[in-house]
């Protein structure tokens, strides 16, 4: 199966590095594309990105311009747990790694990861 259209739309704003406009984000992901994809589509993915947490939107001019607010999959699917559950799902996760200690060594591990790479930039 196929990456799904939020995750291509996700990716293309997190790789630009710089705001995009929505007949942007359209020529991009039409470039790779055999079936183009009206621009009513991809402005209802950026609005669900939007919706989830996963991208802002900022008026520039007459245009929306739209940036990831999170790096990728993985930070999609914890916005959208977040956007739903909010600080219940931070409990329950905890309330989990508390009750299984190598689950809570591997979190160790990746929060350690984490906090060197923020350092280093």
């Amino acid at each position: 199966m196929g990456t799904s259209l939020q995750i291509q739309v996700l990716n293309l704003l997190s790789a630009a590095g710089r705001p995009m406009q929505g007949r942007e984000v359209q020529e991009q992901l039409n470039k790779e594309r055999e079936d183009r994809l009206a621009y009513t589509t991809v402005l209802t993915v950026l609005t669900r990105l939007v919706n989830n947490g996963a991208a802002a939107r900022h008026r520039n001019g007459r245009h929306y311009v739209y940036h990831a607010t999170c790096r990728d999959e993985v930070g999609l699917a914890v916005r959208k747990v977040l956007t739903s559950f909010g600080t219940d799902a931070v409990a329950h996760f905890v309330d989990q790694a508390y009750a299984d200690p190598a689950l809570r060594a591997e979190l160790r591990l990746a929060v350690d990861g984490s906090a060197l790479l923020r350092e280093s930039s």
